[in-house]
């Protein structure tokens, strides 16, 4: 066995030991939170009071600490040891208020797991951004339906994590009642004729999505196996889809996740102007494909989110909707928003497509990887150390040696329609490249990849507003400069509307330069839609 074929058993044996956490339980209530529901009830009900009537600002905090205190308690008692939420609350005197929907039609009762906010870590997103009010912040899990099973479409894989602040209400002449309010829908809580903020932590959700997902724990296994995760290939939403907002998809690089903004995301969400008129949307894809391949996946998934849009009602927002692609990301993106007309076709080969096969599934599939039309949408889209010229990076000795290691898929389906990589490499290049690696991300990541050629002159499609972020590592050098995979002469645009330089490697999404950078683009955004 040669040493190549040897690494690449010990990597796929390495790969495929990975698995799903299950969603956590609380089997025995906190020591500080034992003690008599009716204590506490007692205690948040004269908080609530206390809200309602104080006469001044201080006596209403006073009043809101203790209600809160209480409250806490009492959740814990609530999500904790063995029994359905209904019953615990029902056994400490209390309702649930189980007739609001939490999105895409869940419910607290289908929920698998409920904890309070405050223990999930949020390190792997960055700083916890928590807002002071009503409530204990909560997360809920609903996890994805079982293979079989009927799903609402775009549901994220694993599952989804609800944003949720728990309220104990007091009304009158009947039981306490839990009611549990997504902050980002209704931001106050009517505490007899005064509203009061709920309290709100913004970064809590996103943080356990990524404990609880396995996307971003399998990264080198969709570089070298890509073929088992091409079912997955699709657009996921970060939330049950809202047609009052406006969509910003995030494209991912090579041998990374949707987690790459992970960071960024965390930022964005900080901002209530962000949460209000923004919803993020993920695509997410086996990066061990070429890129063309990818793009053309990535067209099918919008289009079919495009007619999902417009059964839901207004699309008004949904045609404002902003791109963010970072690396291998970019150039997907950059793809798709071209008519490349012939160009593509006519780099790979100089026959006329009527004579290039009588096998009609690989001409489909030729005429939508390289003579296609771009999506309609987005209206603008932000570059993030894009490699819109490919990188050198790929043609080093040891991306070449990490090319023979990935095990492309044996049939591949673009637009509904399956074809065999045999077919289509040897139809469409006449075996010419094939020893390149070009039908692998790596490979196509090549400056001599004939697609970067071929898209260079093509203009974006009409009405595109296009930005840059690109790295430098500090150094200050641009337009010498490069982020460590890429250099500054394959991100830039010259015609993009603005160009951001950050002191950053690669991982530019991670720079808090870049997220003031892509604030600005879509605060100024939201202002023109306006």
């Amino acid at each position: 066995m040669t040493l190549i074929r040897l690494a690449a058993v010990s990597l796929t044996v390495v790969l495929c030991q990975c698995g799903t956490p299950s969603a956590p339980k609380c089997s025995v209530v906190p020591r500080a939170s034992r003690g008599e529901p009716s204590a506490f009830i007692e205690q948040a009900r004269q908080g609530w009071r206390g809200m309602a009537s104080a006469g001044s600002a201080a006596e209403r905090e006073q009043a809101r600490v203790s209600y809160n205190d209480a409250v806490a308690k009492l959740f814990d008692q609530l999500h904790c040891g063995s029994g359905t939420l209904h019953d615990k609350a029902a056994r400490m005197g209390t309702t649930i208020d189980e007739t609001r929907t939490l999105g895409a039609g869940i419910r607290v009762q289908d929920l698998d797991a409920i904890l309070p906010a405050s223990r999930i870590s949020t390190k792997n997103v960055g700083q916890r951004h928590v807002e002071d009010g009503l409530g204990v912040p909560v997360v809920g899990w609903k996890k994805t339906a079982e293979e079989g099973e009927p799903r609402w479409q775009f549901e994220p894989p694993t599952g989804v994590p609800l944003n949720l602040t728990a309220v104990l209400r007091f009304p009158e002449r009947k039981s306490p009642e839990w009611a549990f309010v997504y902050p980002g829908r209704s931001d106050t809580e009517k505490v007899g004729t005064r509203a009061m903020d709920l309290a709100a932590d913004w970064s809590a959700p996103s943080a356990f999505y990524w404990q609880m997902s396995n996307l971003d724990d399998l990264d080198l296994e969709k570089v070298f196996l890509p073929s088992r995760f091409s079912e997955e290939t699709a657009l996921y939403v970060s939330t049950p889809y809202d047609p009052k907002r406006i969509p910003l998809i995030v494209v991912h690089g090579l041998n990374s996740s949707p987690g790459a903004f992970k960071r960024l995301y965390n930022e964005l969400n900080r901002e209530k102007w962000f949460r209000e008129n923004y919803q993020v949307w993920f695509f997410s894809y086996p990066t061990g494909n070429n890129w063309t391949y990818n793009a053309a996946r990535f067209r099918f998934a919008m289009r079919q989110a495009d007619k999902y849009a417009r059964r839901q009602g207004p699309v008004d927002q949904w045609e404002k909707m902003v791109v963010i692609g970072h690396s291998m990301g970019g150039v997907i993106t950059q793809a798709s928003l071209k008519k490349p007309g012939n160009r593509i076709y006519e780099a790979f080969e100089d026959r006329p497509l009527e004579q290039l096969t009588t096998n009609k599934k690989t001409l489909a599939a030729v005429k939508a990887l390289a003579m296609y039309e771009p999506v309609d949408t987005p209206d603008r889209v932000i570059f993030m150390a894009a490699p819109h010229r490919g990188s050198p990076m790929a043609d080093r000795f040891f991306s070449e040696w990490m090319v023979k290691l990935i095990r492309l898929p044996k049939t591949m389906t673009v637009d509904l329609v399956d074809f065999t990589l045999n077919d289509f490499s040897s139809v469409m290049t006449n075996g010419r490249t094939s020893s390149k690696g070009w039908f692998t991300s790596i490979g196509s990541l090549s400056p001599s990849y004939p697609a970067y050629d071929a898209l260079r002159d093509v203009p974006f499609r009409n009405g595109v507003k296009v930005h840059s972020v690109i790295g430098d590592r500090g150094r200050g050098d641009s337009p010498d400069s490069s982020d460590g995979i890429v250099p500054y002469w394959s991100s830039h645009l010259a015609k993009a509307e603005s160009e951001c330089i950050v002191p950053y490697n690669h991982s530019v999404q991670n720079c808090p330069k870049a997220a003031v950078e892509v604030k600005r683009i879509l605060e100024m955004h939201l202002k023109q839609g306006r």
